[in-house]
């Protein structure tokens, strides 16, 4: 009888370090969102949005003029964004294309590329600004370009707190240096592994693949 409670014990025992490990491991609960995350995409879609908004403003007529001709015939001519702000459109195009850009870089890019949202979202604001009495469209683009440049100058500042995307900042399991073998490498940047990481080594970097 004793060998027999004895014997069940450490099954009992093995099953519930088993259970609690699975627990505490915290492979089968879900895990918490990253607070961080979710500010990178706040911002990036906040970016997105202001310039896809701001290019539609300066592409909109801003103002139009009725002139009556000899005839009695009148004809009115329409002036937009593009007219009266030649640089407003391509500074929205241009910070809208930089929050694209981001969506594919790693941090350190996103840091560049928000200044350069930022400059390109307060020259759209300003070509609004400098129209406020044409109507509507040029109160949106002022509003537009300053989100555009304020989100710019956010990612600038906060990009570097964001966590790493996985696919360009993962960094190899333990931090082991890829091998100088081409396959090895290539295997790598197969996987998704950044190019440009200090963990593939320059030789491997001036091999190519063996034909």
């Amino acid at each position: 009888m004793s060998d027999g409670t004895a014997a069940e014990a450490p099954r009992e025992d093995a099953a519930g370090t088993a259970a609690s490990g699975t627990t505490e491991s915290g492979t089968t609960e879900p895990r918490a969102s990253d607070p961080r995350a979710a500010e990178r995409t706040r911002v990036l879609l906040a970016g997105v949005l202001a310039a896809a908004l701001g290019a539609l403003a300066a592409s909109r007529g801003w103002t139009s003029t009725a002139e009556t001709g000899h005839a009695g015939l009148t004809a009115t001519t329409v002036q937009s964004g593009t007219d009266l702000a030649s640089w407003a459109l391509p500074c929205a195009l241009a910070g809208g294309a930089a929050f694209l850009a981001m969506l594919a870089t790693g941090n350190r890019a996103r840091r560049v590329l928000g200044a350069v949202a930022a400059l390109a979202g307060l020259a759209a604001a300003l070509g609004g600004l400098l129209h406020l009495a044409s109507g509507a469209w040029p109160i949106v683009l002022a509003a537009a370009g300053l989100i555009l440049a304020g989100a710019g100058a956010w990612t600038t500042a906060r990009a570097g707190a964001w966590p790493a995307t996985d696919r360009y900042e993962a960094s190899p399991a333990g931090g082991a240096a890829i091998a100088e073998d081409p396959v090895s490498l290539w295997n790598a940047l197969d996987s998704g592994q950044d190019p440009s990481s200090p963990t593939i080594t320059a030789s491997a970097q001036e091999k190519g693949p063996r034909r």
